[in-house]
């Protein structure tokens, strides 16, 4: 009599053997949502197999999927503070009499060669 769940997508090759995982039970073990899956898996993003025209998963490719979207911890700048570009500073309107700020003329555009 044969048995249903997991029991059934063992799989043996060269004597070792591997689970096979649906996408829901795969999206399950990654707690991410199926469509999530279905959409890396369908832009090749991520690494699955592909039997009877539907994704299937070993404990491999899980593996390799939290491999490629672990994030690695904050650390320094690359570029020291002193040596970064320094900003910009905006001149304030000098005070005029009257309250009001002189126009200045637009810069004139280039022309394309």
């Amino acid at each position: 009599m044969p048995t249903s769940g997991p029991e059934l997508r063992a799989v043996q090759q060269n004597g070792d053997e591997f689970r096979i995982h649906t996408k829901e039970e795969a999206a399950e073990i990654l707690r991410v949502k199926v469509s999530w899956l279905e959409r890396r898996a369908a832009a090749r993003q991520i690494p699955f197999t592909m039997l009877g025209g539907a994704y299937r998963f070993t404990d491999a490719h899980l593996a390799e999927i939290v491999r490629l979207n672990e994030q690695g911890a904050l650390s320094s700048p690359a570029t020291p503070v002193a040596a970064r570009r320094p900003r910009r500073r905006v001149q304030k309107p000098a005070a005029h009499t009257g309250g009001f700020v002189p126009l200045r003329p637009r810069p004139t555009a280039r022309k394309a060669s």
